[in-house]
């Protein structure tokens, strides 16, 4: 009995202080805005660069010479697949210093003493996750205003949406660590995590194309958006498992 109680006290204990972690990022956060701003004014400057540079986006039938036909230049999924490139960009640019504002601010020691290393990147995690989230709430009904991109199945739109948060937050999260440890710029945090956002817009991109699809069944579905949610769920079980080693080296 012992030693069940202190399995769940030790779970506790670890729920316990990742929340506490997250609490102290948002408050941060609150008070500098640093992430906000950075994501944020990226995330809107790059929509009204696109609104300057391409009027509407709206759905224009071009000729494509070498095939001899006429196509649509902006679909749905390409419009959703520029979508997620201004929101990693976005990330990128206002997620570098998660761990960087540690280093810079002495606190890396302490917690170090203070709370585990899993603790540490669920925290950090959760921080980020939400974050994106937030960003994505308000920029996409502005993206879909600009371009005239249709949201699809509601449910599934949301599911992608969600699925790409996740995808993108566990991406982030481990990079910023390791350039964190590094001693790295944002230049590094891009080059690091270019593998990882390869993978994820290209998973991305296919969720897409099955979202637009009129003809996909249930099936296609749970196949291609649980296959982007999967790599999302994977990508942070990995990063949970090897975090403890760049944490703690």
């Amino acid at each position: 009995m012992s030693a069940g109680r202190g399995v769940v006290s030790g779970e506790t204990e670890w729920l316990r202080d990742a929340w506490t972690l997250l609490r102290k990022d948002v408050r941060a956060e609150l008070r500098t805005k640093t992430a906000v701003s950075a994501v944020g004014v990226f995330a809107f400057a790059s929509l009204l660069l696109m609104g300057l540079a391409t009027v509407t986006l709206k759905d224009v039938l071009g000729h494509n010479p070498i095939l001899n036909k006429d196509f649509l230049a902006w679909t749905n999924d390409s419009k959703m697949g520029l979508l997620w490139t201004l929101l990693c960009f976005a990330a990128f640019a206002g997620l570098s210093h998660s761990f960087v504002h540690e280093e810079e601010t002495g606190t890396v020691m302490a917690l170090r003493l203070t709370t585990t290393a899993n603790a540490v990147y669920a925290g950090k995690l959760a921080f980020n996750v939400l974050l994106l989230i937030g960003v994505a709430l308000v920029v996409t009904p502005f993206y879909m205003l600009l371009t005239g991109m249709q949201s699809g199945p509601l449910l599934v739109f949301v599911t992608t949406m969600l699925s790409g948060c996740v995808g993108l937050g566990g991406a982030a999260t481990i990079v910023a660590a390791l350039a964190a440890k590094a001693r790295g710029s944002g230049a590094l945090f891009g080059a690091i995590g270019l593998p990882m956002i390869t993978v994820f817009l290209l998973l991305l991109l296919n969720a897409a194309r099955t979202l637009y699809n009129a003809e996909a069944v249930p099936l296609h579905y749970v196949k291609d958006v649980g296959g982007l949610l999967s790599y999302g769920i994977l990508l942070i079980a990995a990063s949970a498992f090897t975090f403890r080693f760049v944490w703690e080296d």
